[in-house]
């Protein structure tokens, strides 16, 4: 990596807390500062990206001129300063106003600190609203379907009993569809509670021991819409003015993405559309086909692309297709819609994460691109418009100028209409089919297979009834600890490069990884989800693996850091201690977004330390960063930890694994 402009007045986490480094992150926090406003070049991701599809299609993109994020990242520089130190504010218009030492405060009177977390509440907030938001919708479908308003089956019946055993419900003699609708109401109500009272999915879910720690320190969340809008209303202008109060209430943010986005989501998830089970997938660029009408899958909603990947299999459509031309209609995924159809629907094969979206489309393979919500960035219509593939959106919340919009309404009211919808966006994938018989198609030659839809049910299957063999070989020392690899990409940092180099280290020091969401995609495009890829572990942990378990464990989308929760808290049950204590950490090496903030908020609420390579935006506020890598370790037991060489903040969680298990007496 090149060298980059050091930047005055930074913090550098991983140097502060005791550990020592080899002369390699030493020599590195020497080489590029403390922390970075001139990131790497597009000419550093093509010489240094690890899969080399990446590389191979901006090199083609580059032949072609058309234009992608990393073009844009480039033009971006240098980035601002009071930007990335979080000391701007632009709350109100008596500014904007920027913190520098000629002036210390803003026109109203804030401070640093409290600039740095009235930003970083909000950025809770609008984490927490956008997992809710999308999980309001799969609730919503969940009890309509339980009233048989919309004619979707209740898949999870397993799911639904055991869920209604959790809340308490009376199963005896209930139907699957009445328990599910009582079951969608619990989360709707713990969405959306304005009058005080118990948040149920909050009770039935967290562990005893967090339950206390967050009643005790005053954070239960109310709902998760009060702890947004009261997010909101203590960050206007002219209110909240003690920075520590804001960050109780980033705090609270966090735990409502928790269990209404997260958790909440992925029971209302499970429920309806059954919970994940192992599959092979191939993957990465090299298995798009020509000949066949091609659809890309993005976003985070099942809803509607479940709805239109199940029709593209009836006769009528595998006729149309036929009629047209084509060989047939296959499916491909980007983000989180595309994970979730993968292991649950089957052949459906993913492509990229949000990052890689404009080089998907520059291949020319796609014929219609469904985008519902999230990550869906307005720049992937200059691309589509390139390669005239057609754009559709499926969602209010994401309408995007030059793309066709086929949806449902933003009540929701029609979506007993979801199959007239689905009908109207497969004939004009195959129309477009029709249309683009000109258009030239690249595609890079990488293809890799992958070992999906891991979860409690089915690791509970395959260790013969539970998942006490993972706990024994943890407290062993088979395995060192166990992460939950997640997060966005980052053009901050060479794209999945980082996500990469730190699982080589954790592999081959003996640590578990699991994964989903964006983080997930470099994992299964380069071999990780595979049996093969154990080559990459230390002798212990290749042991506990036996012969037929990749070392990468994939989740699935997102949401699914509840079924990753739910393994390490079965483990945690097992072994009789809390999370906090035990040798885990939820690693987000090139987080980007609010979503990003929120989920590495929610496992440190839940006593995990977070590990990544990206800095939030708190260096301008020594007390806010003091609090997040320091102070929540007495309040929570977890603290948040960056370095932005991977290599070093790989081995640090190596030792942080080491200092945890000599406190527990493990060897």
């Amino acid at each position: 990596m090149k060298d980059h402009s050091h930047e005055k007045g930074t913090h550098h986490h991983s140097h502060e807390h005791g550990h020592h480094h080899d002369n390699t992150c030493n020599d590195y926090a020497t080489a590029v500062g403390e922390y970075r406003k001139t990131f790497p070049s597009k000419a550093d991701v093509m010489a240094q990206a690890p899969d080399p599809a990446v590389r191979d299609m901006i090199a083609y993109m580059d032949r072609i001129g058309c234009e992608n994020c990393f073009d844009r990242a480039d033009q971006q520089k240098p980035q601002c300063t009071f930007g990335l130190a979080g000391i701007c504010c632009k709350n109100c218009t008596l500014g904007p106003c920027k913190i520098t030492k000629k002036a210390p405060r803003g026109i109203c009177g804030a401070g640093a600190d409290l600039i740095v977390a009235r930003n970083l509440c909000r950025s809770a907030a609008a984490g927490a609203s956008a997992h809710s938001a999308r999980s309001r919708e799969v609730m919503l479908a969940l009890k309509k379907a339980a009233a048989g308003e919309i004619d979707i089956p209740i898949l999870g019946k397993d799911k639904v009993l055991a869920v209604s055993k959790m809340f308490g419900l009376e199963t005896e003699g209930a139907t699957i569809e009445s328990l599910a609708g009582q079951i969608a109401d619990i989360l709707l109500e713990d969405m959306g509670r304005a009058v005080p009272g118990e948040h149920r999915t909050l009770k039935a879910a967290a562990s005893p021991e967090r339950y206390k720690v967050w009643k005790d320190l005053g954070l239960l969340p109310l709902s998760a819409y009060h702890e947004i809008f009261e997010a909101m209303h203590q960050t206007v202008t002219g209110n909240q003015g003690d920075w520590r109060k804001a960050m109780d209430q980033f705090m609270r943010c966090g735990i409502a993405f928790s269990m209404s986005g997260v958790v909440g989501g992925s029971i209302a998830g499970d429920c309806l559309y059954g919970v994940p089970t192992r599959s092979t997938s191939r993957v990465n660029l090299g298995c798009l086909k020509k000949g066949f009408v091609n659809i890309a899958i993005h976003g985070h909603s099942p809803i509607l692309s479940t709805e239109i990947i199940k029709m593209a299999r009836t006769k009528k459509f595998i006729k149309k297709a036929k009629d047209a031309g084509a060989e047939g209609i296959q499916f491909y995924g980007v983000c989180c819609s595309g994970l979730s159809s993968m292991y649950r629907m089957g052949g459906v094969i993913p492509l990229a994460n949000a990052n890689g979206v404009e080089l998907v489309l520059a291949t020319g393979a796609l014929d219609l691109w469904v985008a519902d919500v999230q990550d869906i960035f307005p720049s992937i219509i200059e691309v589509a418009r390139c390669f005239k593939t057609v754009v559709v959106t499926t969602n209010e919340s994401t309408h995007l100028p030059g793309a066709e919009h086929y949806g449902y309404k933003r009540d929701l009211s029609n979506l007993d209409q979801l199959a007239a919808l689905a009908d109207k966006i497969l004939t004009r994938a195959v129309d477009s089919f029709k249309n683009r018989r000109d258009v030239p198609v690249y595609i890079p030659p990488y293809e890799v297979e992958a070992e999906v839809g891991f979860g409690l049910e089915y690791l509970s299957k395959h260790y013969g009834g539970s998942v006490k063999p993972v706990a024994d070989a943890l407290k062993e020392g088979k395995i060192l600890g166990i992460i939950n690899l997640a997060g966005c990409t980052n053009t901050r940092v060479i794209y999945e490069k980082a996500i990469v180099d730190i699982v080589d280290i954790l592999l081959k020091n003996n640590i578990l990884v699991l994964t989903n969401g964006c983080a997930s995609f470099p994992m299964a495009k380069l071999g990780y989800c595979t049996v093969a890829a154990q080559e990459k572990c230390g002798e212990s942990l290749k042991e506990f693996l036996g012969e037929d378990m990749p070392p990468v464990w994939h989740m699935g989308e997102c949401i699914d850091n509840a079924h990753a929760v739910a393994v390490f808290g079965t483990v945690a049950g097992a072994l009789g201690h809390p999370f906090k204590d035990l040798p885990y950490a939820e690693v987000t090496p090139e987080w980007s977004n609010e979503k990003g903030v929120g989920a590495a908020l929610a496992f440190r609420m839940l006593g995990f330390n977070s590990y990544h390579c990206v800095h939030a935006p708190v260096q301008g506020s020594d007390k806010v960063m003091e609090f997040l890598s320091e102070g929540t370790k007495e309040l929570l037991g977890s603290a948040m930890i960056v370095d932005v060489n991977p290599a070093c903040l790989a081995q640090r969680i190596v030792e942080d694994f080491k200092d945890k298990r000599k406190a527990l007496g493990w060897k």
